[in-house]
């Protein structure tokens, strides 16, 4: 029934404010075919991952690169089996997604769970359940949302896996970590999320969804909390990708 309420609550604002009239980059006016509500334009600006990747974490790797793995993950061993990016981040990346995170404009969320579909749905996983990176109760009531969950949300309804944002908790607001090392983002992440007692994730696949990964400080992190609970693999899915 709840799922039959918000379908009808979406299919009205839809109806009221069609979502696809202006670009979510520029702002330019498009038609409804235009594929994730990017103008001509802004769909060549964006960076895709659609080349070599990182074996590992899923960054992009540039066509000269000859190792398999990226620096980062030569150096940092990560807990998750295998991370998928759609985007890497860049100059209008970040301005989609600031807007998404910041500016209020929770409804890209939509779009933004299609890309993650059309990047995950070609893989060879099958996982049992989706679960967003959470954020700390203090930025969830200043922005209204969770941008993960809403992403993690649509990538769900496309695809038919569950998503349960309720497993995986942050027990401690931390430090933004873009202005920390790796280390000192790993370290600022200590004990900041717990799986709720009541859920039980033994022998599960578990797909993790966050918006950006850089150095993997977050999802390794959440990874090794949701082990400790029983989840068997751990797969990572994220928006965008970049660097340290």
């Amino acid at each position: 029934m709840k799922r039959i309420i918000e379908s009808i609550k979406e299919g009205i604002a839809e109806a009221i404010f069609p979502s696809n009239i202006y670009c979510i980059c520029c702002g330019s006016l498009i038609d409804s075919s235009r594929q994730y509500a990017l103008c001509d334009v802004c769909m060549k600006k964006f960076h895709w991952i659609t080349g070599r990747t990182c074996d590992k974490c899923g960054k992009a790797l540039p066509d000269t690169y000859k190792g398999k793995l990226c620096y980062d993950c030569m150096r940092i061993e990560h807990t998750f089996e295998k991370g998928f990016s759609c985007l890497t981040y860049g100059l209008h990346e970040r301005e989609v997604l600031l807007d998404h995170k910041y500016n209020g404009k929770g409804y890209l969320a939509a779009k933004f769970g299609d890309i993650l579909y059309d990047r995950i749905s070609c893989e060879d996983i099958q996982p049992d359940v989706i679960i967003p990176v959470p954020i700390s109760a203090g930025r969830l009531k200043k922005r209204g949302y969770n941008q993960s969950a809403l992403m993690a949300r649509q990538l769900s309804k496309r695809w038919g896996v569950p998503m349960d944002e309720s497993i995986l908790v942050r027990r401690k607001e931390t430090t933004l970590l873009r202005s920390l090392n790796p280390a000192e983002r790993r370290l600022a992440l200590s004990d900041a999320f717990a799986v709720k007692a009541e859920h039980r994730l033994t022998g599960k696949c578990v797909l993790l969804i966050d918006d950006i990964y850089t150095t993997g400080a977050t999802v390794d992190t959440c990874s090794s909390v949701l082990k400790d609970a029983g989840a068997d693999k751990v797969y990572v899915l994220t928006l965008m990708s970049g660097g340290n």
